[in-house]
């Protein structure tokens, strides 16, 4: 199996450009896939990614895997993407 060097971030960023990551995703295998989630969750953050976390934008891209981080990272496969965001989503708005 190839080694995995790609991995989804989705950034939280007020307008001033400060933020954080909100979640990560990976690792994967092939740019294809990470690319895939990535516009997934853009898709279904296009429309409502300022009210998701009041102030901030939310914005889903492709990200260099960094397997001294792998723990950050969630599992992307077997698992909806788009509910693995809503929870972090929830966790930040408790």
């Amino acid at each position: 199996m190839p080694p995995a060097n790609y991995a989804v971030h989705v950034e939280a960023r007020r307008q001033d450009n400060t933020g954080y990551t909100l979640l990560r995703l990976g690792p994967y295998t092939q740019t294809w896939l990470a690319s895939r989630d990535a516009d997934r969750l853009n898709t279904n953050l296009a429309g409502k990614a300022a009210t998701v976390i009041p102030g901030f934008t939310l914005t889903a891209k492709g990200a260099p895997f960094d397997v001294s981080d792998h723990e950050s990272h969630a599992d992307p496969y077997d698992a909806d993407v788009t509910a693995l965001l809503a929870d972090a989503v929830a966790e930040v708005n408790a």
